[in-house]
């Protein structure tokens, strides 16, 4: 009995009660908090919020909000969350120099962000990464290579490097090389490019040329340049390698292999 009244005094003197529901109360909170910014971005991203930078921005959210939190439950129990907070601050250089590839790599994800290099279905290429962007996380950046591989780059390494961006611009340009051989009637096979690029109704046809381009030690090399729209690059590049083939096939022209013409001297 008596151990029953020092816990129940016990309980009334620290209104242990009463922070024990504050604290409850803080954690639904919390949770509906996650809940309505989920929402806010699900919202967001019908409205036009780039899907590869939504990792970054909910994973952002969902910290400051469980910091917040954790503030306000420590200064329920008693704790002294300003003396904490400058302790927090005073051992914020030693964290920095500590996890400065971290903390570089939330930086760059942050500018990544805001200055849109991509967005989530661009293919870049950054140093020896080639890839579609999925997503932008607090610290990587995840791709998915042609050949359906799953890649994740440090955010840091996407910032510090030049980017192509395959996928920006609403045009490209198509560039064929093709070598013919030296006995091949040149202006005959450029005639048969032109009108490959006249038929073709893909084909922009602002820009486009036909001209030699190189005289090589094999062949007479014909470079076809054609602006298409960024969709239909790849299509068509594989569509005209194979055309220029087989109309080249029909009309005689040779398309020929790397050789060297030997002389022999006799040294009699």
């Amino acid at each position: 009995m008596e151990k029953f009244e020092a816990v129940k005094n016990f309980v009334i003197e620290n209104n242990l009660i009463y922070k024990v529901i504050a604290i409850a109360v803080v954690l639904v909170v919390f949770k509906i908090a996650k809940m309505i910014i989920h929402r806010m971005l699900n919202h967001a991203e019908s409205k036009g919020l780039d899907s590869s930078a939504r990792p970054l921005v909910e994973s952002l959210a969902r910290y400051a909000v469980a910091i917040v939190a954790l503030l306000i439950i420590l200064n329920i129990l008693g704790v002294n969350t300003a003396s904490l907070v400058a302790m927090v601050g005073a051992a914020s250089l030693a964290v920095g120099i500590a996890l400065k590839d971290m903390l570089t790599n939330i930086a760059s994800g942050l500018l990544l962000l805001f200055l849109r290099p991509f967005k989530a279905g661009d293919y870049i290429e950054c140093g020896s990464i080639k890839g579609k962007i999925t997503g932008i996380g607090l610290f990587n950046t995840i791709f998915e290579t042609l050949d359906g591989l799953y890649v994740s780059a440090p955010n840091g390494s996407l910032w510090g490097a030049p980017i192509t961006n395959f996928s920006r611009n609403e045009k490209r340009r198509i560039d064929l090389v093709v070598g013919i051989g030296y006995d091949s009637n040149t202006d005959k096979a450029m005639e048969i490019i032109r009108n490959l690029i006249a038929s073709e109704p893909k084909f922009l046809k602002e820009g486009s040329d036909v001209f030699v381009s190189e005289l090589a030690d094999s062949s007479v090399n014909i470079n076809m340049r054609v602006w298409v729209n960024n969709a239909d690059f790849f299509p068509l590049k594989a569509k005209y390698t194979a055309l220029i083939k087989e109309e080249f096939d029909k009309a005689g022209i040779e398309i020929p292999f790397p050789q060297r013409v030997v002389h022999m001297v006799s040294s009699k």
